[in-house]
């Protein structure tokens, strides 16, 4: 017997159907339903997310599924106990249709002690990253995530064959438990814009946190994001402070949303994203901690390598747990690139040295070197330290120092477009600037760090900087980056917190909107000649 839908539902009106007719189902079919039931909601794929893959070029795309599976399902006693992860692919054609299965080198878990757990320790979901790199640019996919029967390898060859349907044989099918079908859309190929000529477009978060202003920011987003092709997130997402629960809580609060598993979402390393975890029962101030523990478990950027992380030590952090030097973490989640359409991003650490010598400092080198403007004429460099800040907060720390010292001239040598940031929780946008002048070749700097936590940063100096083009210190809200064309861009602020009375008109929330044209196209010229004339 072929039905169209999932094992579970239709063992459900099966049983209903026996009911509806005046037959009583045996016991033993009401206890293998039950079963199933409760595999499905023990074992329900969750934390759903993407993430642009390594490889984009004229003919291949690819974009890494991350999804989370409970540790009650798959511990000694669970229903998932003989298990493994899959995503399943729909397609338009036959060829676009596959299943793809884990092989354990996809899957991470950890442990950790936490002061705030007492002595209780945590035990996270066990996270499935699967980087998809059959497929096609600009190109919309189907896809579900599976935990299947390890010990059913039947099942999964039929699936194979027909992406459909599940055959109903009173056995188990092998598939334990399945999420929702969701969408997602391939960046297109690089040079190359969306096929239907719609623009490229970029929202942009920073600094959001949990809380109740969190919570109206992605709802906001989440309403507008038809128009929108990927997130980029400019660190401190989940602010655990040493409690792996609040990253659970994050992780649901963004789950809740649609564009969480059909935008790729890019992160940066934040402060707050490193955090601090002693694996013994005691915390000394002595004693050396791992850093980034759940940053680099939960999610799966576009590596360059495997991650290295070496442990810190406890006192090259400040109580509230802002490092105070850079910290032994390369690679991974830390810093990486990628290419989506007519753009090349660049993704730095902060908190990884890029003093000269350092292995971020030769990456990031060999990485400007290679842009190719012809094909992505827009450069787009992300971190979560601001080079410029006109807020009084964090300007003497020295990953900001020493940016301004060492990242600068590379960024005007190779004529990067925008430094977006975060950090410090407020707004604020440059004109066009180098070296502490305006300057109509230099990158626009965005400090996008009002995305939830706490807006209240004071202003360093009364008086707005000749640099400075638009500051905020009270406003939540996200940024838009929407790319026309080689030349032009425009970058829109999008005011939240302000919508409890229902639908209202994206246009008008605009905190700030303006042109940009491509700093690669402007002419050199004096900074005291008027520069507006020339976007």
């Amino acid at each position: 017997m072929m039905m169209n839908t999932p094992q579970i539902i239709s063992a459900l009106l099966f049983l209903l159907l026996l009911r509806d007719t005046g037959v009583t189902a045996e016991p033993s079919q009401q206890s293998d339903t039950a079963a199933a039931q409760k595999a499905q909601d023990v074992c329900q794929p969750h934390h759903i997310h993407l993430s642009v893959g390594r490889i984009q070029n004229s003919t291949h795309s690819s974009m890494t599924i991350s999804f989370s599976i409970s540790s009650a399902c798959v511990g000694k006693k669970g229903p998932g106990k003989k298990s493994i992860g899959a995503v399943r692919l729909i397609g338009e054609g036959e060829e676009d249709d596959f299943l793809v299965i884990g092989d354990g080198n996809n899957t991470k878990s950890y442990d950790a002690m936490s002061p705030r757990r007492g002595i209780k320790r945590y035990y996270s979901d066990l996270y499935y990253h699967f980087e998809i790199d059959d497929l096609r640019p600009d190109k919309e996919y189907s896809y579900e995530c599976l935990l299947l029967n390890k010990d059913d390898m039947s099942s999964q060859q039929y699936l194979r064959e027909d992406k459909t349907t599940l055959e109903i044989s009173g056995d188990n099918t092998g598939v334990i438990a399945r999420s929702d079908i969701s969408t997602f859309t391939t960046p297109p190929a690089p040079g190359q814009w969306h096929s239907s000529g719609r623009t490229i477009t970029f929202a942009v978060l920073g600094d959001l946190a949990a809380k109740e202003h969190s919570k109206k920011t992605i709802r906001h987003l989440d309403r507008h994001s038809e128009s929108v092709d990927a997130i980029l997130f400019a660190g401190d997402l989940a602010y655990p402070s040493k409690d792996h629960d609040n990253w659970d809580k994050w992780m649901d609060l963004m789950s809740k949303r649609d564009f969480f598993n059909a935008i790729p979402t890019q992160i940066a390393l934040g402060n707050h994203d490193l955090d601090t975890y002693k694996h013994g029962w005691i915390y000394d101030i002595n004693e050396s901690v791992e850093i980034a523990l759940a940053y680099e478990h939960r999610f799966q950027m576009p590596q360059i390598r495997p991650p290295i992380r070496e442990l810190a030590s406890l006192k090259g952090f400040t109580t509230s747990g802002q490092p105070t030097d850079f910290v032994p973490y390369e690679y991974g989640n830390a810093y990486y690139s990628f290419t989506f359409g007519p753009s090349k991003h660049i993704v730095l650490s902060s908190y990884s040295s890029f003093r000269e010598g350092s292995l971020q400092h030769e990456w990031l080198l060999s990485e400007l070197k290679s842009v190719d403007r012809s094909v992505t004429p827009w450069l787009i460099v992300m971190i979560h330290c601001p080079l410029y800040t006109t807020f009084k907060t964090h300007r003497r720390e020295i990953f900001i120092t020493e940016a301004q010292a060492i990242l600068e001239p590379l960024f005007v040598k190779y004529t990067v477009n925008f430094v977006i940031s975060g950090h410090v929780h407020a707004y604020m946008r440059t004109y066009p600037m180098a070296f502490s002048r305006r300057n109509p070749r230099g990158p626009v700097h965005i400090i996008q760090g009002n995305g939830g936590k706490a807006v209240c940063e004071p202003y360093y100096n009364e008086t707005v900087e000749e640099w400075v083009a638009v500051r905020d210190q009270s406003q939540y809200g996200y940024g838009t980056l929407e790319l026309f064309n080689s030349t032009h861009a425009m970058w829109k602020l999008i005011k939240t917190g302000h919508d409890e009375g229902g639908e209202f008109e994206l246009n008008l929330n605009l905190l700030d909107e303006i042109w940009v044209r491509n700093q690669l196209y402007v002419e050199e010229m004096s900074v005291n000649k008027d520069w507006e004339d020339n976007l």
